[in-house]
């Protein structure tokens, strides 16, 4: 059967899913009902969740001030929120964002290099301090992170993870015991009443099956943060309402102030985005929904017909722009482009539906009464529409119908991410019109609606300019490039998925696919997965650059360049080998020489340090000359070098001087042997060149396990220098072994 798989972002919606059931159960199921408990089990999967990906987070984040920063502004985002929620069960306490700060702190002074133990030891004190006053969990998250961090398997994590589930209840258990007994607490709890907490263990499974993937990007980077204050406030006014304090009314103001609000908010952060050729258009929909918004706040506000006319004025001035800003707004994004004329067309009809709406208290054209009824606990504004009401929702309708005719036309021949666009701005033009239908229904009680569809709808398109970088995207911008490349370029999402490739890629590796996932590819997954930096295609060396394409500090995907640089590498090796090796034989000149033979001592490996040298060499140069003298060396040399590396390291020192080290051969007897090996090997090789007996090798070794204390490539070195001078003076054409 196969093992089930889930990815970061489908843990972290089970976890806000968790969170939600359990907030919803401590606001509106009593505690001790079964459905209470059983609703508050089903709530404990959040925190293991979360602090398994706070382990995970300070393990692989590549700032971490970054994310503690993020996370103490979140922290104390939801500080109100959290408190208006649960005041009455918490009082100063805070929440689990600010609980998972402390202990993303605590980690950081653990591991830090910097900080001394005694300073670890102080600020870890303190932190425990701040958790156990002010902490909304106290001490428990911090346990389970360590778990989640230092346990070096799953089944050790989940071990140690239960073990402080079952101490913390436990210890609830005993002390809760203890306060029936001496109340040193107000809270008169049931013996068994954290047993629920036990529940944590049912996140470990679901742990097990993460599969190490990031997932897709769901509601954005911030969404899992920005959810937690915003589902508070949520269930606050939910509690609110239910319990009285919140009317109707006084809600349907509310929610209508709040769109306002976040229509100026969205408008301000367009006007601080980046420059784009979406920005204008975009902007003048944004001002024309704020018009709409206002005059729909004082339409529903107003006690007279006259301040009713006016804001319906305000109204429907802020819905004609509006939408000539979205036949403005498709057209760009569709580059398709419209003629002035159409756009002078529409301005006319807007002031010429302006102009009955302002005439229709005399002429009752628009609308038949305006006026404001007051029966009920509140004012509420009376509307009889007339003929030019219903000629200008068909004039909306079929501007409407033809933008998304636009939309829909552009969507066969669209890229990925202008797909993405277009299915936003189809989904911003239906939220127009959902709030009719919702009241065609009767859901609304008789209230009207249609500025949220609105407010809707701009959320949408600033989507559409901010998330998805509206024709200004580092994505669309590297298409030129991606055709006219010299390099092999490629272009993929969020999650690796190829989005976009030029012909030097196809050179390279062969077409890939669209929506291959490149983790996946053979040749690809390794430099993605960061597991190599180079690729080796039939002889040629290729280096990778990964660059994110990023707008608006969201990632849409990344470029991947691959760069030939086969001369480059085999430039560097040819000058690396000139480094290390002697220029005349080959071999490894002293410095390499000296680091490989430490490498081996530090490691452990023990071996034999052998000196050579060639008796009477200066008479070889002298009475045969230099080339003479050359071709004696590199014999040597072509015997040293065809021994396996694993078998011993060789260097030439300089002149006629040479140095072996015996890898892992420290026997005096088998030392031996590959000594009397290399002598018997030399002179034959000189033999068959011709100079028989004209040198031979004198040579002295010694073993690194004979060395008095702990052995090293000077002390090694200078035994066998001595060891070598022994054999010299002893009559040369041998070999001496300490």
């Amino acid at each position: 059967m196969k093992k089930l798989s889930l990815n970061r972002t489908q843990l972290k919606i089970i976890a806000i899913i968790s969170m939600v059931i359990d907030h919803t159960a401590w606001g509106f199921v009593d505690f001790y009902s079964p459905l209470g408990q059983f609703l508050h089990v089903c709530g404990r999967l959040t925190v293991p969740i979360m602090c398994f990906f706070i382990a995970e987070g300070f393990r692989k984040t590549s700032d971490l001030k970054k994310y503690i920063y993020r996370m103490a502004m979140f922290a104390a985002v939801s500080i109100i929120p959290f408190y208006l929620f649960f005041h009455e069960e918490y009082d100063y306490r805070q929440n689990i964002i600010f609980d998972l700060l402390l202990w993303l702190l605590v980690l950081t002074v653990l591991e830090s290099r910097k900080l001394k133990k005694p300073a670890k030891i102080i600020l870890t004190v303190l932190l425990f301090a701040v958790s156990a006053t002010i902490g909304g969990w106290i001490i428990t998250p911090i346990m389970f992170i360590l778990a989640f961090y230092y346990g070096k398997t799953f089944k050790q994590k989940a071990i140690w993870f239960i073990i402080a589930d079952v101490v913390t209840v436990g210890f609830l258990m005993v002390s809760i015991s203890l306060n029936n007994i001496f109340h040193f607490s107000k809270y008169e709890w049931l013996w068994w009443d954290k047993s629920y907490l036990l529940g944590f263990m049912l996140a470990l499974p679901l742990l097990y099956c993460y599969n190490g993937e990031k997932g897709k990007n769901f509601g954005g980077r911030y969404f899992f943060y920005i959810f937690y204050p915003a589902h508070f406030l949520v269930l606050s006014a939910i509690k609110a309402f239910t319990a009285g304090l919140v009317t109707p009314w006084g809600l349907y103001i509310g929610v209508h102030i709040a769109g306002f609000v976040l229509v100026l908010a969205i408008m301000l952060l367009t006007v601080f985005n980046k420059p784009s050729r979406g920005q204008n258009s975009v902007l003048f929909m944004e001002f024309g929904a704020l018009t709409y918004t206002m005059g729909f706040i004082l339409e529903i506000l107003s006690d007279t017909a006259e301040g009713v006319h006016f804001a319906c004025m305000v109204e429907y001035f802020g819905e004609y722009i509006l939408f000539i800003a979205v036949v403005f707004f498709v057209s760009v994004l569709t580059s398709t482009r419209i003629p002035n004329f159409v756009y002078a067309l529409l301005t006319v009809i807007s002031i010429i539906f302006l102009y009955m709406l302002g005439r229709t208290r005399v002429t009752h054209f628009f609308y038949k009464v305006v006026d404001v009824n007051f029966d009920g606990p509140f004012s509420r504004p009376e509307l009889v529409y007339g003929p030019g009401f219903y000629i200008s929702i068909i004039y909306i309708l079929m501007v409407s119908i033809i933008t998304m005719t636009a939309c829909l036309g552009k969507l066969k021949s669209a890229s990925p991410i202008e797909k993405k666009r277009l299915l936003y701005v189809l989904i911003s033009l239906v939220f127009c019109w959902i709030p009719y239908v919702i009241k065609l229904l009767g859901l609304t009680g008789g209230y009207e609606i249609p500025a949220l569809g609105i407010v809707g709808a701009v959320f949408c398109m600033y989507l559409c300019l901010n998330r998805l970088g509206f024709l200004d995207s580092v994505m669309l911008a590297s298409t030129n490039a991606l055709d006219h490349g010299r390099e092999g370029i490629l272009v993929v999402d969020s999650n690796y998925r190829v989005q976009y490739q030029n012909n030097k890629i196809g050179e390279i590796f062969g077409q890939l696919p669209l929506n291959t996932d490149l983790r996946k590819n053979e040749k690809l997954g390794p430099i993605l997965n960061n597991e190599t930096l180079t690729l080796k295609v039939e002889e040629r060396i290729f280096d990778f650059v990964q660059e994110p394409l990023i707008e608006r500090n969201n990632v849409q995907g990344y470029m991947l360049w691959v760069i030939d640089n086969t001369e480059h590498y085999n430039t560097m090796q040819k000058i690396h080998e000139l480094a290390i090796r002697d220029a005349l034989t080959g071999l490894y000149n002293r410095n390499h020489f000296q680091e490989l033979v430490e490498e081996d001592l530090d490691g452990g490996r023990h071996g034999a340090m052998v000196m050579i040298d060639m008796d009477n060499f200066k008479q070889v140069n002298d009475r045969n000359g230099h080339q003479c003298g050359d071709a004696v060396l590199i014999a040597l040399a072509n015997i040293l070098s065809g021994i396996p590396e694993d078998r011993l390291y060789s260097a030439r020192l300089g002149g006629d001087e040479f140095c072996v080290f015996l890898r892992g051969i420290t026997d005096k007897e088998k030392i031996g042997e590959h000594l009397q090996d290399i002598m018997d090997k030399f002179e034959k090789e000189i033999g068959d060149l011709g100079y028989a007996g004209i040198t031979s090798l004198s040579i002295g070794a010694v073993s690194s396990e004979d060395t008095v204390g702990k052995a090293s490539f000077k002390k090694l070195y200078s035994l066998a220098d001595k060891v070598l001078y022994e054999a010299k003076m002893s009559g040369k054409r041998r070999y001496v072994i300490k």
